[in-house]
């Protein structure tokens, strides 16, 4: 499944990314072993930035997410489920239950 997050906030769409980032940061007992997640600006006609998983050994970077701004709420949206809490335990740390919504949209087959 994929998954839609909505937070309600003031925040641009790239504090609100750098937020889920800060959290998904592990560096392993080798200076090599280390997993960032990080925001690179989007490439299209409106605005918005990718967030992607940097393993250092690797040279390619894995998309993650995509996070942009709707009215009042910033969308951080293409989530896999299996990524729910690495966006879910930071959100609601920093905005709050109640001004973070998540909708589930079935993988198409």
């Amino acid at each position: 499944m994929t998954l839609w997050f909505y937070v309600k906030t003031s925040d641009n769409p790239k504090s609100v990314g750098e937020v889920v980032c800060n959290f998904n940061s592990y560096q392993g007992e080798h200076p090599e072993d280390k997993y960032t997640w990080i925001m690179e600006t989007g490439k299209g006609p409106e605005e918005y930035w990718e967030i992607k998983g940097k393993y250092d050994p690797l040279k390619e970077l894995a998309l993650v997410g995509i996070a942009y701004r709707t009215g009042d709420t910033v969308v951080l949206s293409e989530i896999d489920d299996d990524l729910a809490a690495n966006f879910l335990d930071p959100l609601l740390e920093k905005y709050g239950f109640d001004n973070v919504k998540c909708i589930v949209v079935p993988k198409k087959s």
